[in-house]
């Protein structure tokens, strides 16, 4: 699952020059303005009802680019999410591949949802487009509001860059130092999942559609009542892995926090060593 969810480094260093590009003309402290890009590019946005097709979507038509933002899965303008299914069209309108294929009608309008764990490439690529451009590298490296890695941070960093807690979790997985993974699951199913080059490449004792490893934070919380547990727990590695016996992390200690959505029925691990 995590070697599908692969873009090239090339093609990394490449999306994110373009994002931060555009981010450095278009924002205020830590937050990327999204309406100004999308007026200065003249482009055609609706925020409207379309019930439970798409988060976003863009459409090439009459020569002009048009970008519908769905409020009925939770999207608008001011939200969090919504900024994250705005910034995912916009990387379909910026990345000139998929730009030209609308265009030239190589590709066709297609629904977006951000809820992560694509695998399609061209939506894997707006997905990091879209963090780069809410989250710039340099402005999150620098980002030290809370220097102890937690549940915390990432919180942090949502309310400061306006990005929901799964955009903030991806993003930050992506350009930390630290060994970091997260497990995305729903009714004790695990959905997703990614980590980071520097998280040792253990076998798991989970398969993606299959049930959460019993032991672990996330599958107490389905499987026990009264076990819902927000704040750091420590875990043995092989919770969640068969760690490599000659790996001197398979004698650490890890750490486990959950971040339990309630509107939209997932929960998030945050898997680190200490």
């Amino acid at each position: 699952m995590a070697e599908a969810r692969i873009i090239p480094d090339h093609r990394k260093k490449e999306l994110n020059r373009i994002a931060d590009f555009v981010s450095s003309m278009f924002s205020d402290k830590n937050v990327t303005l999204l309406e100004e890009i999308v007026r200065f590019e003249n482009l055609n946005l609706y925020v409207d009802h379309y019930e439970n097709y798409f988060d976003g979507m863009l459409v090439y038509d009459d020569n002009e680019f048009h970008i519908h933002i769905n409020q009925d899965r939770g999207n608008d303008l001011h939200t969090n999410r919504g900024r994250f299914s705005l910034s995912h069209e916009l990387a379909h309108y910026y990345i000139n591949e998929h730009r030209i294929g609308l265009q030239s009608g190589l590709l066709e309008p297609h629904a977006s949802f951000t809820d992560g764990g694509n695998n399609d490439p061209i939506e894997l690529e707006a997905d990091y487009f879209a963090g780069c451009l809410l989250m710039p590298f340099k402005k999150l490296y620098y980002f030290d509001t809370v220097k102890k890695f937690s549940l915390e941070k990432i919180k942090a960093i949502s309310e400061s860059f306006k990005v929901s807690l799964l955009a903030a979790v991806i993003r930050y997985c992506q350009t930390c130092t630290q060994e970091l993974m997260f497990v995305v699951s729903r009714n004790n199913t695990v959905e997703w999942y990614d980590r980071n080059d520097h998280f040792p490449k253990w076998p798991f004792r989970f398969k993606v559609k299959g049930s959460l490893p019993p032991t672990t934070v996330a599958g107490e919380f389905f499987t026990k009542t009264d076990a819902k547990f927000t704040t750091v727990e420590e875990i043995e590695p092989n919770d969640w892995f068969y760690p490599f016996p000659n790996d001197h992390r398979a004698n650490r200690k890890m750490n486990e926090q959950c971040f339990y959505s309630d509107g939209f029925g997932y929960v998030i691990s945050l898997l680190w060593f200490r």
